[in-house]
């Protein structure tokens, strides 16, 4: 964590959560820090588990409130239950709904069930002081043809969708009034693999028209995760980050760059994104809920140009092109490890 506040970092996209372990040490050590987490809701319950949205024919309310009130319960909320943690400062309901869901015509009474569960869930527990923000984190695929503009396209079937949920096919009827608390916390996010240059000119020249930047309501738009393998990332992050700095764009608030370390289990494309892989110094073995692992030093990983990212990523946050010191001399190498790769 502190690497990410060295390289210039503000904040940490989580991925999923455990809901029977506590995650408040996490965030007390986030807040000493000053850094911001945005947290995220597992795909354990939505489209994995014993009893997901997909048994339940897409209607995820029960699922969603039951997990995000052990959230609340086990260090989202402090204070007695009754406001968030400090660190925290946004909750992303799911993570690509819009690819997850099948037929997509069900995709309405998804999000909007799992909306509805996470407001019941701060309502039951108590919870009134920092409120979060909330977002649905949407791909960048284009559902609707040409003329159609890619993340922009779900957004708004989303903010159709809510106005009338319990309207067949949808079929949902909520328990909180989901407009009201869409212009009162809500975030647009998506994911991309394009270039800054893409980027601009595929949705951050057409947001500023759509129905999110008005008069009347301002909803701002972040990008969860932002790293294209297919280009050179040396200056392209900076461009980035240029946008969410232009004035000609005030609802851009940023990106997550994607991703802090290589993700071996998965290989192939996937294991393309990392920031950092892992060397051959085993530092020790982290037990986490009775699951023994192995904990690697790390090494820079580059793009496909050879220019490692991790000094690509800190030019544009403002903190130099050089390589962050690596080096853990508390930390000795160690014979062996107990713990899986």
């Amino acid at each position: 964590m502190k690497l990410m506040k060295d390289i210039g970092a503000n904040a940490m996209r989580m991925y999923g959560n455990d809901a029977e372990t506590s995650h408040r040490t996490f965030l007390d050590e986030a807040m000493k820090l000053d850094m911001d987490v945005i947290a995220g809701m597992s795909d354990f319950g939505f489209i994995q588990g014993p009893n997901n949205c997909i048994l339940n024919d897409y209607y995820c309310f029960e699922e969603a409130h039951f997990y995000y009130k052990k959230n609340l319960l086990k260090g989202f909320a402090v204070k007695n239950f009754t406001t968030y943690h400090p660190a925290l400062k946004a909750l992303i309901m799911a993570n690509e709904p819009d690819l997850k869901t099948q037929p997509r015509w069900k995709l309405c009474r998804a999000t909007a069930s799992i909306f509805d569960a996470i407001l019941e869930a701060e309502k039951e527990v108590g919870v009134t002081g920092n409120l979060i923000a909330l977002t649905f984190t949407w791909s960048f695929a284009n559902f609707h043809g040409k003329g159609g503009v890619p993340a922009l396209g779900q957004m708004e079937d989303f903010w159709k969708c809510i106005h009338n949920p319990s309207a067949p096919p949808s079929s949902y009827t909520p328990k909180n009034d989901l407009v009201a608390a869409f212009k009162q916390r809500f975030v647009n996010s998506f994911n991309t693999a394009n270039t800054a240059t893409e980027v601009e000119a595929m949705i951050l020249t057409k947001y500023g028209q759509s129905s999110f930047w008005t008069d009347d309501m301002k909803i701002p738009v972040f990008i969860g995760e932002y790293h294209s393998i297919r280009h050179g990332m040396k200056d392209d992050l900076t461009k980035m980050m240029s946008h969410a700095k232009s004035p000609k764009y005030p609802f851009f608030m940023g990106y997550s760059f994607f991703e802090f370390s290589k993700r071996y289990d998965k290989g192939g494309p996937e294991a393309e994104f990392g920031m950092f892989g892992y060397g051959d110094c085993i530092l020790m073995d982290m037990n986490y809920s009775g699951q023994v692992y192995t904990i690697w030093n790390l090494k820079p990983e580059t793009d496909n140009q050879g220019y490692p990212l991790v000094k690509a990523l800190k030019n544009a946050f403002g903190t130099g092109r050089e390589l962050p010191n690596l080096h853990t001399p508390h930390l000795p190498c160690q014979m062996g490890t107990l713990g899986v790769p």
